[in-house]
């Protein structure tokens, strides 16, 4: 696992900054993590709650999940972008919900996306970017919803935009629509021209089309454990986060330690004297 040690460049700018996370774990080493990065001036574990504190605090920096109850991070984003457009965000999330929403996010102002799963040293680079006012997006993202027909694939002559749906078969059209900002009749007709194209009868034929020519269908379904039921990457994040906490212990308790060797040095040569 990645060490949480952050590159020293960072030291001499620390954005004032509020962290939305439903996850308490997950939030509490979050925030452990990039805490000598950025001044932590306030969280929330809800999109209601986010935005109330947003608009309160005028961070200059936001780490946002998608996947909060009662607004999600889409409509978040929306909302503090149309009203604090010096906010920069950062999506901090996971696979599935990143490239479900990843259009419309950008649509609504978004310029960083991270996975929670990438680890602290991509997590910093995105940090490092996005409080910049540059784009970022971790390159496992970029991956998925950046498709394209490999050259060793056979000639279907799909267009970049018949791939695009293609990809997202297993949403419904409505959402399909929405995320790549179509009309749902235009959506209909992409559907009718790669059925045709593929030469396969029913949209689900077309998607174990897609996946034997190679794609991935979006949004990236997580991988589960059998037992528990729990995400992989979500493991991978709280895994992170029990090691950020850990960390902080450590450092706690090294820091203890010194300044008990100094009490007793201190004793000692008050004894000798």
């Amino acid at each position: 696992m990645e060490s949480t040690q952050q590159p020293t460049r960072y030291s001499a700018f620390r954005p004032k900054t509020v962290v939305c996370e439903r996850h308490e774990l997950i939030r509490f080493g979050l925030k452990r993590v990039v805490s000598e990065v950025l001044e932590i001036i306030g969280e929330a574990s809800d999109g209601m709650a986010a935005c109330e504190i947003i608009r309160r605090l005028s961070p200059q920096f936001v780490i946002l999940d998608v996947d909060l109850d009662i607004l999600n991070g889409v409509e978040v984003a929306r909302r503090i972008t149309q009203e604090m457009p010096q906010t920069h965000l950062l999506i901090l999330t996971d696979s599935y919900h990143a490239t479900k929403y990843h259009n419309q996010l950008i649509r609504a102002g978004v310029r960083g996306f991270c996975l929670k799963s990438s680890g602290p040293r991509t997590l910093f680079e995105a940090i490092e970017q996005v409080t910049r006012g540059l784009p970022y997006c971790d390159p496992k993202i970029t991956q998925l919803v950046r498709q394209a027909p490999a050259n060793s694939m056979p000639n279907t002559n799909l267009t970049d935009r018949e791939i695009e749906v293609l990809i997202r078969l297993d949403l419904r059209n409505k959402e399909i629509a929405e995320e790549l900002d179509m009309k749902l009749r235009t959506v209909e007709k992409h559907i009718e021209c790669i059925l045709a194209k593929l030469k396969v009868p029913t949209r689900t034929a077309a998607a174990l089309k897609a996946v034997q020519l190679g794609y991935v269908l979006l949004p990236k379904m997580p991988g589960r454990d059998p037992v528990t039921g729990v995400t992989y990457e979500q493991t991978v994040a709280e895994l992170q986060a029990e090691l950020a906490i850990a960390n902080e212990h450590l450092k706690a308790l090294l820091k203890q330690n010194e300044l008990l060797k100094e009490a007793l040095n201190e004793k000692m040569r008050g004894g000798s004297t």
